[in-house]
């Protein structure tokens, strides 16, 4: 069965499988669900996955995220929300159906968490680590760089175009209450945070698909696999702002046949820096032999 890889895991990042002590927060339990069987990327079909390699169609990585966030904010809401962290690894692929567990359990400093999220099997499927900071960190200087302008040309990714350094044209974006609703329902996740209010708080794994979108805004992708993140809220995103999803990529590797690239995502609003995300995915995996 195919394993995805993230940079992190090889270089030996200290980023480790949640130990063996007491458990900080209750264990979540969700049967999972692909919301995305119609979507331009076909391995969430199950024809395309099946040539290259998996045994059906794949769960978004980014539900798989939003289900490991569910602990987090339970306990902790906006808080974390606001000024907290995730940096998620995804090593094996879930499916339409699989009942997954996620489990938390409080690391060696203050306000950190380490999470796993395994199948019915017993099988680790993600990993991350978390944060709740004091403050946010200061904002990486290629926030304030400009976007790209849009063409309205989506060419299919190669390697030659997946250029280092060069930004993207930026994507707008405006979740409506609505939006958010539906796809806390997509990840089957029913925490009041999200409802509450005329202006409720959006939930992190809508935020984080935005980091797909951007990519998916300057190129045609048939087949690609999201194999980690790392996010860094600044301040809580909420249902009827309007947003700029700014990217550029950092980085481009190609092992064992797949193209890899890692790109840095900003999300704005009214200019001022909302989220950064460092996205990892295969942009051209390799078929099954």
């Amino acid at each position: 069965m195919p394993q995805f890889s993230h940079p992190a895991v090889e270089a030996g990042s200290g980023m480790n499988p949640a130990p063996d002590n007491s458990t900080a927060l209750p264990e979540y339990e969700v049967r999972t669900h692909n919301p995305s069987a119609h979507t331009e990327n076909r391995l969430h079909s199950d024809d395309v996955a099946l040539a290259y390699g998996f045994k059906g169609a794949l769960v978004p990585g980014v539900t798989v995220f939003s289900h490991m966030t569910q602990p987090l904010v339970a306990a902790h809401g906006s808080d974390w929300l606001a000024r907290g962290t995730a940096d998620v690894i995804f090593t094996k692929p879930a499916y339409e159906g699989d009942l997954l567990r996620v489990r938390t359990v409080h690391a060696a400093d203050e306000g950190s968490f380490a999470l796993t999220c395994v199948n019915e099997q017993g099988v680790e499927l993600a990993r991350m680590s978390a944060q709740l900071r004091g403050s946010p960190p200061a904002v990486d200087a290629r926030a304030s760089h400009a976007a790209a302008a849009a063409t309205g040309e989506r060419p299919q990714v190669t390697w030659e175009l997946m250029e280092i350094g060069k930004p993207f044209p930026s994507l707008a974006w405006r979740p409506t209450q609505a939006d958010n609703l539906a796809w806390c329902a997509d990840v089957r996740d029913d925490l009041p945070i999200y409802r509450a209010g005329a202006a409720p708080v959006l939930h992190p794994g809508f935020l984080l698909r935005q980091a797909n979108f951007v990519l998916r805004n300057r190129f045609t992708l048939p087949a690609w696999i999201h194999t980690g993140s790392r996010i860094v809220f600044h301040s809580a995103a909420r249902a009827g702002e309007t947003f700029e999803v700014r990217a550029i990529p950092e980085e481009k590797w190609l092992r064992k046949g797949h193209e890899f690239v890692r790109l840095y995502v900003c999300i704005l609003r009214d200019g001022r820096v909302v989220a950064e995300i460092l996205h990892t995915a295969i942009f051209r995996p390799r078929k099954a032999a």
